[in-house]
């Protein structure tokens, strides 16, 4: 039963882009991401994130932190707000580093367990002060995720998620209104000890560049190690 659940939820992943991207010429790159992150209890029904997402490749690098407090509502359902601050460093123009961009962002976040499958619903909305113009970018995100463990070792998990963006305003000299990003992933997870573990996968991002000739797609090495306090 649970293994069917599971192949149903890596169907709904991969449908999730499918039908709203016109075909348009893509460039390819590759990247590195790493992402460290925390959670814990601060006091019931409290409680707190933190990341650090450095993401690499061949034009630029940046850095993704975040901070977030929220509240259990349930033992699986809770709600965040949160602060975001991307600087950006490019390898070839000068000043190499660069003000990227701040954000703020609201999300509910659903972890139920089914079975030995640990599911993950995470509903997001962004709002983004872009670099370059005084508009407020809004953007919503979905993801959906899945985690099985093997019978035969337990430490060991299979891993997919999938999450699609969607810009909700046009922004001049900025985002365009619709479809933005989908990033899919598939990997493995070991848990190391009681309240951490090790995650590495290919992570595929498709990123649609409306003001651009192509849009972007991302073969990248996902690496995180998520310490869970909760």
């Amino acid at each position: 039963m649970c293994s069917r659940t599971l192949l149903v939820l890596v169907g709904v992943l991969l449908a999730v882009p499918a039908g709203v991207v016109e075909a348009r010429p893509v460039s390819s790159e590759a990247q590195l991401w790493y992402t460290v992150s925390a959670q814990g209890n601060i006091s019931e029904p409290f409680v707190y994130y933190l990341e650090a997402q450095p993401r690499v490749s061949e034009q630029d690098g940046r850095v993704i932190f975040r901070s977030a407090a929220g509240v259990r509502a349930l033992q699986d359902l809770s709600f965040w707000l949160g602060y975001a601050w991307i600087p950006v460093w490019n390898w070839e123009e000068s000043p190499a580093l660069r003000q990227g961009e701040s954000r703020l962002f609201q999300q509910a976040l659903f972890t139920p367990k089914l079975g030995e499958l640990k599911a993950t619903v995470r509903a997001r909305l962004e709002q983004r002060f872009l670099p370059g113009t005084t508009d407020v970018s809004h953007r919503a995100r979905l993801m959906l995720r899945g985690a099985y463990p093997l019978a035969s070792e337990p430490r060991l998990s299979f891993i997919v998620w999938d999450e699609a963006f969607f810009h909700l305003n046009t922004v001049e000299g900025g985002p365009r209104r619709g479809f933005d990003t989908n990033r899919a992933f598939v990997g493995a997870g070991w848990k190391l000890g009681a309240h951490a573990s090790l995650e590495v996968g290919y992570l595929n991002a498709y990123v649609r560049r409306p003001s651009a000739q192509t849009d972007q797609l991302i073969h990248s090495l996902a690496v995180s190690m998520p310490f869970n306090f909760m």
